[in-house]
């Protein structure tokens, strides 16, 4: 449902991706990330990697962050191009997923909100949508006991994870 197409300078290096996935998607708390090709206890590639060095067409690195609560990314490389690059930064935003739809738990109306008490603690015969959502009319009078109130859905992997609240400011 999440994904983002991306032009990285080939002088930037892999921490400087990190910097981006985790203000674009993931930061919460200063949690620990890694690359690797192939996933848990596959090959570690250091972060101080330049992209020209490690990056072709095919190659699949994978993106983990917070290791309790990890968020999994997986970054494929499509391609190269040569000329201007579109950004000032080393990383530019060139597309991304819409918001995926969500519909409120209680009358199948588009969702706004995420109660993160019903995410962890559903009934799960309580309900025929989705865990969690709630629309606007329905987010003031639900009760929020355990884990505090509802919280905005984004546009991200990471919402309802850890203390994610939202991606930082563009340009990222």
């Amino acid at each position: 449902d999440f994904w983002l197409h991306l032009e990285m300078r080939g002088s930037a290096t892999l921490a400087k991706l990190d910097d981006y996935l985790r203000a674009i998607w993931l930061e919460c708390c200063g949690h620990l990330s890694e690359f690797t090709i192939g996933g848990w206890q596959g090959d570690e590639i250091a972060k101080s990697r330049k992209a020209d060095a490690i990056f072709e067409p095919g190659l699949v690195l994978r993106h983990l962050y917070d290791f309790g609560t990890t968020s999994e990314t997986d970054i494929k490389v499509v391609g190269f191009r040569e000329g201007k690059a579109t950004s000032k930064h080393p990383i530019a935003l060139l597309a991304r997923n819409q918001m995926p739809a969500a519909v409120c738990q209680e009358c199948g109306q588009p969702a706004k909100w995420l109660c993160i008490e019903c995410l962890y603690e559903e009934d799960k015969d309580r309900t025929s949508f989705g865990s969690g959502h709630l629309c606007d009319d329905h987010v003031e009078d639900h009760p929020h006991d355990n884990y505090g109130e509802p919280m905005p859905l984004f546009n991200s992997p990471r919402t309802g994870m850890c203390g994610y609240d939202g991606p930082a400011e563009p340009p990222y």
